[in-house]
């Protein structure tokens, strides 16, 4: 299986987590909700320097990371990958989302709103980091 290190940043302003929803024609999770993220690149410096290039690529949204929550293994048999996806909380210096081509849409979604977002989202929530991680802030487990 190949390997792949990868980012997500749970992004938060004014008590508030952003998610961004994929393009219709998106192969991996078309339509559906997800918190910014993405492969580390050879010519990033760190992860956590690319998890704050991904987020700022993805939203136009300078951030500082706040908590670095680890690392997540997940596979994906049927692609034969590995996915080693370390995981952040980053605070947004505003709220002025500039969305990049990979997505269409966004939403800041209160505590009470990240509580219901897997049922209230159209498309549902992208991946299991993406659901683990609007659950712990919807708890207040996270800033």
């Amino acid at each position: 299986m190949r390997r792949v290190v990868a980012t997500v940043v749970l992004v938060v302003h004014d008590a508030r987590a952003l998610v961004l929803r994929r393009r219709p024609d998106d192969r991996s999770f078309a339509h559906a909700w997800c918190l910014p993220g993405g492969g580390v690149d050879a010519d990033d410096l760190s992860i956590p320097q690319a998890a704050l290039r991904e987020t700022l690529e993805e939203t136009g949204l300078p951030a500082l990371l706040v908590r670095d929550l680890g690392v997540h293994t997940t596979a994906l048999s049927e692609r034969q990958i590995v996915f080693d996806i370390h995981r952040f909380v980053g605070r947004a210096l505003h709220d002025q989302v500039r969305l990049s081509e990979e997505h269409v849409a966004h939403r800041w979604l209160s505590r009470r709103g990240a509580a219901a977002a897997h049922l209230e989202l159209p498309g549902g929530l992208a991946g299991e980091a993406t659901r683990d991680l609007l659950d712990r802030f919807a708890l207040g487990d996270l800033p």
